[in-house]
């Protein structure tokens, strides 16, 4: 029985500042119904704040304590690293900044050989200098961590806009050297939302709209995934997506998931089940 409910946020409950048709009243009606919700995204780009914030103004249910970024997972992995704290060098928005927190001393140009990681997001001003600058930490040693892979993100419209993974490909590239990435496809961060809710795998449902990331980050994690069609993907892509990245469900837009077999009983028992706990404690 599917307890725990994991939505992406860009092109499935949001594009740009507009929210998907129909993803808030879905969202909030399957609260409603005693699922736990969860949002695990791959834009480094704001903070865990801004986004629950983000969601709270266009209706949706959020707190920050239920989301996971990409920036976020990139704090936990350099903390596991580097429980002391580190330096790193960081291309990206104000975010990736706010997420490495105090443990971690941003380098500038003039201590690049400093630097015991470059650490690489979505960033709208990225630019030739600092492209050489990050190769430069890279030759003196310094670890690759990337945020995510995303080549684009969807916008209004179905606009597509170059995404963090397109910076991180010309690091790639100059730097002949493959990232360490803690987004999706990453699993770390799948889990640690599901500790966090008590739900093992087999009571955890991935809802996302980009396959390459979404599909594959629930396929390693051992979760049950669904592709919504409000995104980057279209219905020739869904239909046509290799075995390994091939979701359990796809569905149009949000107004479906309710009607997901998996879903169907699930609410029904898990507000019994809270009931029954309520009446014992």
């Amino acid at each position: 029985m599917v307890k725990l409910l994991i939505f992406d946020l860009d092109g499935v409950l949001y594009t740009g500042d507009e929210p998907v048709p129909f993803a808030v009243e879905s969202v909030n009606a399957l609260r409603r119904r005693g699922f736990t919700v969860r949002f695990l995204t791959n834009n480094s780009s704001r903070t865990r704040a801004f986004y629950a914030d983000k969601l709270q103004d266009m209706g949706f249910q959020a707190s920050e304590d239920e989301m996971m970024s990409s920036a976020s997972a990139a704090r936990r992995l350099l903390l596991e690293r580097s429980p002391g704290g580190a330096r790193v060098f960081v291309i990206g928005e104000e975010g990736l900044y706010e997420e490495l927190g105090p443990e971690f001393r941003v380098v500038g140009p003039g201590e690049l050989e400093t630097a015991d990681y470059v650490v690489v997001g979505f960033d709208r001003e990225f630019n030739y200098e600092k492209l050489a600058n990050g190769l430069e930490a890279l030759l003196a040693g310094a670890e690759f961590i990337a945020t995510n892979l995303d080549a684009t993100y969807p916008m209004p419209g179905g606009k597509l806009l170059p995404g963090g993974g397109s910076i991180v490909a010309a690091l790639a590239a100059a730097a002949g050297r493959e990232p360490v990435v803690t987004g999706k496809p990453n699993p770390a961060g799948i889990r640690a939302l599901m500790a966090d809710a008590g739900a093992a795998p087999e009571e955890t449902l991935l809802i996302g709209d980009r396959p390459s990331t979404d599909m594959a980050t629930a396929r390693n994690a051992g979760t049950l995934s669904c592709l919504v069609l409000t995104g980057v993907a279209s219905p020739a892509q869904a239909l046509a997506l290799p075995d390994v990245l091939k979701p359990d469900f796809i569905i149009n837009d949000l107004r479906e998931l309710a009607s997901l077999d998996c879903l169907k009983d699930g609410g029904a028992a898990l507000l019994r089940e809270n009931h029954e706990a309520g009446k014992e404690s």
